[in-house]
This record gives C-alpha cells, structure tokens and sequence, in this order.
C-alpha cells in the first residue's frame, strides 16, 4: 500500500497484524481503521491523513474486505452502530448488512 504520509505509513504497519481466520485484506483494513482512529484522535476529523485513510478503505480492491468488517462491526456494536462504518457505507453509497436505513424511517410528525 503507497501511502503519502510517513508517520501514516508506520503507524498502517505497526498496526498491520495477521488474526486468526483474518484474510491479509481483512488485516490490512483493520489497520487502516487502527491508523484513522489514531490520526482522528490526535490530529482531528479533517486531517489529512484521516482523510487519506479513508481514501484508501474505500479503494475497490478492499471493497470486499470493508464489507466483512462491516459485518463484525455490526456484529460486535448490534444496532447501534459505528461512526467510521456508518461514515464509509455513505460515502460508499452502500449499506452493509444490518445497518439502519434512517432515510427510510418516517419522520416523526410528518
């Protein structure tokens, strides 16, 4: 992965760790969101290697892997849900299985 950022480059590696079961892909995803939580920690939401982190999840080729993420987000947040996955599936222009569609929700009142 060809990242712009140094300090981001070692902070992907360092986090960059083979689980079991995990895919290298489903790794590499889950080091990329160890790194955007970091950087959106430290440095804020509108950072530039926040930015690129997200830029490189919703890259086609982790595609696959982002969604199996999803899936064990959903699975160990239930409903309620993550901010960086609900984030990425608009951004994504998609909706993982079990997430809330709120657009589709009535609005109360209406």
């Amino acid at each position: 992965m060809n990242f712009t950022d140094p300090q981001l480059r070692k902070c992907y590696e360092s986090n960059l760790v083979t689980a079991d079961g995990a895919s290298s892909e489903l790794c590499k995803v889950q080091a990329l969101i160890a790194a955007h939580d970091l950087f959106r920690m430290l440095e804020g939401p509108h950072s530039s290697r926040v930015h690129e982190t997200i830029w490189h999840l919703l890259l086609p080729k982790l595609r696959p892997s982002l969604r199996q993420w999803y899936q064990r987000s959903v699975a160990d947040n239930g409903p309620v849900g993550d901010p960086l996955r609900d984030q990425l599936s608009l951004m994504a222009g998609e909706q993982p299985e079990g997430f809330v569609d709120i657009c589709r929700e009535p609005v109360w009142g209406a």
